[in-house]
């Protein structure tokens, strides 16, 4: 089952939170996070980012491949690799 609607589980990412970056892939936002309040952030800019990329076509915008969020305090930034 897919956790994102949008993107397969094994998509790659790099996500960068409060300065601090790594590679990862989907699945491993909803698995592998060290504190809840970073994983929730994570899932949110993943969300919001799958949200911006469905919607963009039908407003005449081109598909971002990243996103930044602020959410309570914690800045993330998610990009999506290249396969």
């Amino acid at each position: 089952m897919r956790h994102v609607t949008g993107f397969s589980n094994s998509t790659k990412i790099r996500f960068i939170i409060n300065g601090f970056g790594m590679y990862a892939t989907v699945n491993d936002l909803f698995t592998k996070t060290a504190t809840v309040s970073h994983g929730e952030a994570l899932r949110r800019a993943i969300n919001h980012l799958a949200y911006i990329r469905r919607v963009s076509p039908n407003r005449g915008d081109a598909r971002p491949v990243g996103v930044c969020i602020t959410h309570e305090g914690i800045d993330v930034q998610i990009d999506l690799m290249a396969n």
